[in-house]
């Protein structure tokens, strides 16, 4: 799965709007790039009244856009649910053809 490519154009609209246009680290404002897939971070980890090291019943996923710096390398991560409009699709899946090259 990767983000529809309209929905990084509105999130890069976004983040620039609020005023990242340059990399915070180095100063950088041609090196800042967002990331075409999805990175999925999970918030939560093993109940507190257990030693079983799995996942409790308390955790959410988050859906973050990957920013990162080309120069130097300064990562950031934004959660895609601030940049949603609706009930729009803003995810797209990919399939592996018969040459194993990934499309649409």
């Amino acid at each position: 799965m990767r983000w529809r490519q309209s929905f990084i154009a509105e999130v890069s609209q976004a983040l620039q709007q609020l005023g990242l246009r340059a990399c915070p680290v180095c100063g950088s404002a041609d090196a800042l790039g967002v990331g075409r897939f999805p990175v999925f971070v999970l918030d939560g980890g093993p109940r507190p009244d257990s030693d079983d090291p799995s996942l409790g019943e308390d955790h959410d996923l988050t859906f973050a856009v990957r920013i990162e710096c080309t120069a130097c390398g300064h990562l950031m991560l934004f959660n895609a649910q601030k940049y949603r409009t609706g009930d729009e699709p803003i995810l797209v899946r990919e399939r592996a053809d018969e040459e194993g090259q990934l499309r649409e």
